[in-house]
C-alpha cells in the first residue's frame, strides 16, 4: 500500500494518497506483542494458536521470523514494538547468526535469514535505520561472498523476474532501495572501485570506492561530506557522484547520529 500511495501522490491523486498511506501501518494489526512477532489472526480477531517464530501458518513462502522484518517503511515503529533500537538490533543480529555466533545467511532454517526468496531479502539493510550501518556493510558483503557464485548454481534461489539477480546488482553497487515506490537509496559498500549508471534522461549515477575494504569510513556526495547512510531521491532523478572511503575495519561512528538515520515513510 505504501507503493500505491506514493504513486498516487506523484500522479496528483492526493485523495488516494491520503486513503492508502495509513494502510502502510496495517502491519501493526498482525504484530502480536505477546510473542514479539508477526502472527496470523483468525476471523474473530484472536491469534492463531500454536505459534512459534518458525511457523509458516498465515505466511506465504516464508516464516513469521522472516516476515516480522518486512516493514521497511517504518523501521523505527517496528523497533519501538521490539523494545527499542538496541533490542531490535540484537534480534536482527540473531536473524543472521546461529546460536554459536556463526553466520547463518544461506537459508535452510526458518528462524534465520533466507536469501532464496523475496520476503526477507531487504532485512540486511535495516541496520542503517537502526543506527548500525556498519552491520549492513558486513552482512551484505557476507551474503554477496557466500550465497552467490558463478555457474548454474550461482543464484541462491529462483530468479523470479530477476529479483535474486537485482539484489546482487544493488549489493555490488553498494546501494539498495529503501522503500518500494520511492527513490531514496540506502548506502552499503560497493565491491567495485567505480560504478557508472547512465540514465536515458541523461542523468549519470556515479559511485566511487576509494581504497579497498568492506566498511565505510567516510563519504561525500557531489563533493560535500555525507554523514547519512542514505541518498536522497535527487541522486536517482538527476544523477550525482557518491564517493566512499572503504577500509577493512568497521567505523562504528559513521552515519549513526539520530538526525542522520534513514527517514520512515
Amino acid at each position: 500500500m505504501i507503493r500505491l500511495a506514493m504513486w498516487a501522490r506523484r500522479a496528483g491523486r492526493t485523495d488516494l494518497y491520503r486513503r492508502l498511506l495509513p494502510r502502510g501501518d496495517y502491519w501493526k494489526n498482525t504484530f502480536n506483542p505477546a510473542v514479539g512477532h508477526q502472527a496470523a489472526r483468525l476471523a474473530d480477531g484472536s491469534w492463531q494458536p500454536g505459534f512459534t517464530p518458525a511457523t509458516g501458518t498465515g505466511f506465504a513462502q516464508g516464516s513469521s521470523a522472516t516476515y516480522t522484518w518486512m516493514v521497511p517503511q517504518d523501521v523505527s515503529g517496528l523497533a519501538r514494538l521490539m523494545g527499542g533500537r538496541d533490542a531490535a538490533t540484537g534480534r536482527l543480529d540473531a536473524f543472521f547468526h546461529d546460536e554459536a555466533g556463526n553466520w547463518a545467511v544461506l537459508g535452510g532454517n526458518a528462524l534465520r535469514y533466507d536469501p532464496t526468496n523475496e520476503p526477507g531479502i531487504h532485512a540486511p539493510w535495516l541496520y542503517n535505520a537502526l543506527g548500525w550501518p556498519w552491520k549492513t556493510q558486513e552482512t551484505v558483503r557476507q551474503i554477496v561472498d557466500t550465497a552467490y557464485g558463478t555457474g548454474p548454481a550461482g543464484l541462491p534461489g529462483n530468479d523470479d523476474l530477476g529479483t535474486m539477480s537485482a539484489w546482487y546488482v544493488f549489493a555490488a553497487m553498494g546501494v539498495f532501495p529503501q522503500v518500494p515506490g520511492r527513490a531514496e537509496l540506502l548506502v552499503g559498500s560497493p565491491v567495485f572501485p567505480r560504478v557508472e549508471v547512465p540514465r536515458s534522461t541523461g542523468a549519470r549515477l556515479v559511485i566511487n570506492a576509494d581504497s579497498t575494504g568492506t566498511y565505510v569510513h567516510g563519504a561525500t556526495l557531489n563533493g560535500a561530506p555525507l554523514t547519512r547512510s542514505w541518498l536522497p531521491e535527487s541522486f536517482v532523478q538527476h544523477g550525482g557522484t557518491l564517493t566512499l572511503d572503504l577500509e577493512p575495519t568497521a567505523n562504528q561512528q559513521w552515519a549513526t547520529a539520530e538526525a542522520d538515520l534513514p527517514r520512515d515513510h
